[in-house]
């Protein structure tokens, strides 16, 4: 019986962040950012305070590691862009590079988004205001 109770004390939280980044966004605060790559950006250099992250985001964080340089570069691609082989491959000597992981973002910003003092909220699309 609290299920449903529950639920919709989940759902009234979601719609409370969700008012509060649709606000920012019509008073053009400037503290909002989009998209995965400008986030990610913001939350390595300290600013970003709260990120609000799609609980089913398909989205792979990939370190790969060139075999012969020894530079680790860190890549967030999507199932299309996991299928090009650019990725995998230096483009100037055309060695295959190395995968040293490969996770999927939520989990590997659940393990580390302290680190980087980030406040991370689970949207859903379950409700209307977050679909």
């Amino acid at each position: 019986m609290a299920a449903d109770v529950l639920t919709n004390v989940k759902f009234v939280h979601e719609k409370k962040i969700i008012g509060k980044f649709f606000e920012n966004i019509a008073l053009d605060t400037g503290m909002i950012t989009f998209g995965v790559e400008d986030t990610m950006k913001a939350m390595e250099c300290g600013a970003l305070e709260c990120m609000l992250l799609y609980e089913n985001i398909e989205i792979n964080r990939y370190e790969i590691k060139n075999p012969v340089t020894g530079v680790t570069n860190v890549f967030l691609l999507n199932s299309k862009q996991e299928q090009d082989p650019k990725y995998f491959k230096d483009k100037e000597t055309g060695v295959d590079l190395e995968t040293v992981s490969c996770e999927q973002l939520a989990d590997w910003l659940c393990l580390h988004y302290k680190q980087y003092g980030v406040q991370i909220e689970f949207i859903t699309d379950k409700s209307p205001d977050g679909f």
